[in-house]
């Protein structure tokens, strides 16, 4: 009897456009289809990252040039200096000439070029820490023994709400003369000081980073095939961890 030839069954692929508006509209859906791809397909977290950095460059050249802001930050590096004279940590000598000599002073070229290097390191390392943290969190909490690249997917695919948020936050900042100016609880204070604890906790409660923080848990849910009040029980505890340390910590690298 002739043997019978099967035809490989072709797993359906999922457009760019598709995962962007599925991300944005319902993220379920993309992230179903991310939990049964039977291999690793990397334009999921690389593709989005592109995106983000590239719209977060744009926005260092735009928001870190306009002369209010400019202002601020010179301002904030003023302040932050008298402090550390004030704390004996440097002599107003020493502050007089810092102040001078900087060559990497808001708006610069060099200020814009490491900048810019800053943006792609940061991202890059977004993705990486955190997903080997929600893998951890997964693997030890959980027991789920998800392969670390299918969370990376599914944290890449959120920079799309990284790349929304970018827009938005230099839209606000543009059009409101200040750095600070994002779509979160610090809107409400209408002197925004980087070193007061209580406005950076207000800072850190973002509409973009919420709808982000979602996302992300919907995603997680699916891969881990766990509840999604389960996953975003520890994707909001890495949030609560994370905040608290940049706030009381003033540690942050913009993550």
């Amino acid at each position: 009897m002739p043997e019978e030839f099967r035809t490989p069954e072709v797993f359906p692929q999922m457009s760019f456009s598709d995962k962007f508006v599925g991300i944005l509209s319902s993220p379920g859906e993309v992230y179903d289809y991310v939990a049964k791809l039977p291999e690793k397909q990397n334009s999921n977290w690389m593709l989005p990252l592109i995106i983000a950095t590239v719209l977060a460059i744009i926005y260092t050249f735009v928001v870190f040039t306009q002369p209010p802001i400019q202002d601020q930050m010179h301002d904030a590096q003023l302040k932050a200096m008298q402090k550390s004279v004030a704390d004996g940590k440097m002599t107003q000598e020493q502050m007089d000439r810092a102040m001078e000599m900087n060559p990497a002073k808001p708006g610069s070229p060099m200020f814009l070029i490491f900048g810019s290097v800053g943006v792609v390191f940061v991202m890059v390392v977004m993705l990486l820490v955190y997903s080997a943290v929600y893998w951890l969190g997964g693997k030890l909490i959980l027991k789920m023994p998800t392969p670390y690249y299918k969370i990376t997917e599914v944290f890449g695919l959120s920079f799309f709400i990284v790349a929304i948020g970018t827009l938005i936050s230099m839209g606000m900042a543009v059009g409101m003369g200040s750095l600070y100016a994002q779509p979160a609880l610090s809107l409400a204070v209408s002197n925004f000081d980087p070193m007061n604890k209580t406005h950076k906790l207000l800072a850190a409660v973002n509409v973009i980073e919420f709808w982000q923080m979602y996302v992300i848990g919907v995603g997680l849910s699916k891969v881990w095939t766990t509840s999604l009040v389960k996953a975003l029980g520890i994707v909001g505890s890495v949030w609560a961890i994370w905040t608290l340390i940049k706030v009381f910590a003033n540690f942050g690298f913009g993550m």
